[in-house]
């Protein structure tokens, strides 16, 4: 298979549907007391027990080096496109290790085998997009048709959530350590909202692979929903869906553009 025809593969709607039989045939592992009948609940237990748990206590930092990188690429823009682009797939290399890894008493090390694939391959095009060079982010398709995603993408930069009773919290110093950018939900729409912006100057794999594999997460946590307790972050994860739905759509007609 030539690059062209991995390249034309990864955008097309057959590389959507791999990743959503991936959902069937990957899964979770753990170094004790797995049983195939509970994966589900194994699935949920590393999921609320990932090695992001322990290093909200640094997102400040984490969230400083996010703003600034955010700040220079709308500055410099081209200037500082590839380092962009690596600096985001640093990010969602973290994603794939602190959101779906954990080491508990309970399964010892266990691993949500799905999403640390699709959020690794992720960060791999961007990395390889970064090394390729052929993402310029212009910002010159900001119309009123994509100007909706800006405020959307601050709100998930900013997230502003009491994560110990995941109800609404407004106060502006989550803009600094609400932990958004050490989270896939919350930072893929502010990644994506620079893709759509930027659309006829960024790589076509990238956007695509990015919306879908938003799309299917962003599916995963509408059922949010369907909990007691759940409403408000199901609310807050609308966002990863909406966007997601929208830059594939956007990439669809970029084709012929």
């Amino acid at each position: 298979m030539t690059k062209s025809r991995f390249e034309n593969f990864l955008t097309s709607w057959k590389f959507f549907l791999l990743l959503v039989l991936l959902q069937f045939l990957l899964m979770p592992m753990a170094t004790k007391g797995f049983k195939f009948e509970a994966a589900g609940d194994l699935i949920f237990y590393t999921l609320g027990h990932a090695f992001i748990m322990d290093m909200y206590a640094y997102a400040v930092y984490f969230q400083i080096v996010m703003i600034l990188a955010l700040m220079a690429v709308i500055v410099c823009r081209g200037k500082f496109s590839r380092c962009f682009m690596a600096i985001a797939g640093c990010f969602y290399l973290l994603y794939a290790v602190i959101q779906n890894m954990a080491v508990t008493e309970q399964y010892g090390f266990s691993m949500v085998t799905v999403n640390v694939v699709m959020m690794g391959f992720v960060a791999f095009i961007w990395f390889w997009s970064a090394w390729k060079g052929n993402t310029v982010f212009s910002f010159d398709n900001i119309t009123w048709k994509t100007g909706w995603t800006i405020p959307v993408a601050l709100f998930c930069l900013w997230w502003p959530m009491d994560l110990r009773t995941a109800l609404p919290d407004f106060r502006l110093h989550y803009l600094l350590d609400s932990g958004a950018v050490l989270g896939f939900c919350s930072m893929t729409p502010v990644f994506l909202t620079l893709l759509i912006l930027s659309k006829r100057s960024v790589s076509r794999v990238v956007l695509r692979v990015t919306a879908m594999v938003g799309v299917i997460i962003g599916c995963y946590n509408m059922g949010n929903f369907a909990t007691d307790t759940g409403f408000y972050l199901g609310l807050y994860h609308l966002p990863l869906l909406g966007i997601s739905l929208f830059a594939l759509l956007s990439s669809k007609r970029k084709k012929n553009e």
